[in-house]
């Protein structure tokens, strides 16, 4: 399945066009600073190819804004630049309950996506008649990677139920709302 194609939310394409240049970057200046050549820039802004998560993590980083935000909102819309980076560096500035009802919210967007992701996974496989072996085995390896990160996402879950508890400065709501991811 083609992402960039045919999930219409999905914006790297535009975004990193548009964040280049609104910094008023070439693409081989891009490329340069997040160590790709100028085709692998091209190819992502063309929605030919997409980058890795890796060099995807440091183009977010690179504009100082969340990697879903890069992907999935149209930062091409006014004002949507600047917001997304104001709601970026708020919601680590603020302490306390705000910022703790942030990564509860982070937490449960995050899971509710990998639920989402197995559902859909096993929609796909459950349709295919029979597998090639190396297709079992990706799946096998695929379901023990959900499985970890159900578990890894449940010890973050009540980590952060801890802190809420034993923690009185972050478990309190000081009327401020919490950010929203």
């Amino acid at each position: 399945m083609d992402f960039v194609k045919n999930d219409s939310g999905f914006c790297l394409a535009e975004n990193l066009r548009s964040l280049r240049k609104r910094m008023k970057w070439s693409q081989e200046e891009l490329a340069d600073k997040v160590g790709l050549n100028r085709g692998n820039i091209a190819s992502y802004e063309n929605g030919s190819a997409e980058p890795k998560i890796c060099n995807l993590v440091k183009i977010a980083h690179l504009f100082n804004i969340p990697v879903f935000s890069l992907t999935h909102t149209n930062l091409k819309e006014e004002g949507a630049i600047e917001q997304v980076m104001v709601k970026n560096t708020n919601g680590f500035a603020q302490p306390g309950p705000v910022l703790l009802d942030h990564f509860l919210k982070e937490a449960e967007d995050f899971q509710q996506a990998i639920k989402g992701l197995h559902c859909l996974f096993r929609l796909k496989t459950k349709n295919a008649a029979e597998l090639p072996e190396e297709a079992v085995f990706l799946k096998e390896q695929f379901e023990q990677l959900y499985g970890l990160s159900e578990q890894l996402m449940s010890s973050h879950m009540e980590l952060l139920a801890i802190i809420k508890e034993k923690c009185p400065e972050h478990g309190k709501s000081n009327g401020t709302p919490p950010i929203s991811a």
